[in-house]
């Protein structure tokens, strides 16, 4: 065994630290461009989330 140091990337994650803001992100975009290349739809089209940007979502309470 031998150290590697900090991990980069793991299981299609690619690992981000900033140990002075305290901050920790993982992303999956090279996995998702990956995706899009084996599906043929890496040329699409985009298009914005339909979602607003101050939506706010919330447990669904049952109220009886």
């Amino acid at each position: 065994m031998k150290d590697l140091g900090d991990a980069k990337k793991i299981l299609g994650m690619e690992i981000a630290k900033d140990r002075k803001a305290g901050l920790l992100s993982l992303s999956h975009e090279a996995y998702v461009k990956k995706v899009l290349c084996s599906t043929h739809m890496d040329q699409s089209k985009p298009v914005s989330t339909p979602l607003g940007v101050n939506f706010k979502l919330r447990a669904a309470i049952d109220e009886e």
